[in-house]
């Protein structure tokens, strides 16, 4: 993992929200990820879509 690599945690402490709320964001959006051991590495496109979908949400 490199150093600015996003992970569901990351994003979950900025937002105010919980990992499995994000993760749960993600899987609607994205899908899930192939091997249950595999973790999230968020692109910068998917950090946005999360932000949004929080930001619309309120």
């Amino acid at each position: 993992m490199a150093d600015d690599d996003v992970t569901p945690a990351d994003l979950a402490r900025e937002l105010g929200r919980t990992a499995p709320q994000i993760r749960r964001v993600l899987r609607r959006k994205y899908g899930t990820l192939v091997a249950p051991e595999d973790r999230w590495h968020l692109t910068p496109a998917q950090v946005e879509f999360v932000k949004v979908h929080f930001t619309n949400r309120g």
